[in-house]
């Protein structure tokens, strides 16, 4: 697919991301990573990033794993957490006849209809939204330390890119000793229909505890939006 696609309103916001990670070959965990839009974009901005991300909806995970061709991208359908186990996923949904959103638009139109994926990006590990594809189903947990202890080729990571719709707690709680080896967390806040979900004050104390500072100038200050956080300790 044509990247300008992918790429669309985003390209000054992964440019950003380029000049802050400063290196060719960085190494991003993507957490949450719903059909590979943002995976892609990594791709392009970063010609020898490793990727590895994860997904854990089922739905989601057969749309990456279509469009996302590029070995560089290392899918996993664990959702991270802050045990390892299992757990109840909520599945996001709402039947609509309506084009593909023109951001989704490399998507084909079968294919959002058939896998029943409009606003699956709301699903989540917590329980909150309002429109559900149906019952709860069980999806596999895993801590952050847990997958990096596994991964002895993974060493300094460049960027955690964490979207997760309320549950982003439990991803950080998850990340244990393993953060001390984490340059840059670029996190969502404020989506406070979730249980547990953090707001930006919340966020930023819990980020502290673990060592990182939020980079003012580059994260949002209103009551839901993105922070940057630099490790500094």
């Amino acid at each position: 697919m044509p990247i300008d696609s992918v790429m669309k309103h985003y390209k000054e916001k992964f440019s950003l991301i380029r000049k802050i990670i400063a290196k060719e070959n960085p190494t991003i965990v993507e957490v949450g990573a719903h059909y590979g839009e943002d995976s892609m974009r990594f791709l392009e901005t970063f010609p020898k990033a490793k990727i590895y991300c994860f997904e854990p909806d089922p739905r989601n995970i057969e749309v990456f794993k279509q469009y996302v061709t590029d070995p560089r991208a290392i899918l996993n359908t664990t959702a991270l957490a802050a045990e390892d186990g299992t757990a109840e996923f909520y599945q996001s949904y709402q039947p609509s006849e309506v084009q593909v959103p023109e951001k989704y638009d490399w998507i084909d139109q079968s294919v959002y209809d058939g896998k029943k994926i409009n606003s699956s990006g709301a699903s989540s590990l917590k329980k909150g939204h309002a429109h559900l594809l149906g019952p709860p189903i069980s999806v596999k947990t895993g801590r952050f330390d847990t997958w990096y202890a596994a991964h002895d080729e993974v060493v300094e990571i460049d960027l955690v890119w964490i979207d997760v719709q309320g549950a982003e707690k439990d991803v950080i709680d998850g990340m244990g000793d393993a953060a001390k080896n984490i340059r840059f967390v670029w996190v969502e806040y404020g989506e406070l229909q979730y249980e547990d979900a953090l707001s930006r004050l919340e966020t930023v104390s819990l980020m502290k505890t673990l060592g990182f500072s939020v980079v003012e100038p580059l994260s949002d200050s209103g009551s839901a939006g993105d922070l940057l956080f630099r490790r500094t300790a």
